[in-house]
């Protein structure tokens, strides 16, 4: 029997080009990882552990930096 991995949650954090790049901050942080670990997320979380893949959870901010949609997705698969 093959154990499989939790999968992992990665953020991105997306800005329109030309935008000052800014660290997310710690309340932002804190966040994003209680989204992660919400029941509506458990769905993805299982489907991605079945495929073997992570989850992006990727955070698009406004041109003054605030969040404006957050969307989480499986990882793409790398071609080998």
């Amino acid at each position: 029997m093959e154990a499989q991995s939790k999968p992992r949650i990665v953020f991105k954090f997306r800005r329109p080009s030309g935008s000052s790049t800014r660290k997310a901050s710690p309340a932002m942080t804190a966040a994003l990882r209680r989204l992660s670990q919400a029941d509506e997320m458990q769905p993805l979380l299982k489907k991605a552990r079945a495929a073997g893949r992570d989850v992006v959870i990727e955070v698009f901010h406004t041109q003054d930096g605030q969040p404006l949609l957050i969307h989480p997705t499986l990882k793409p698969l790398v071609n080998r």
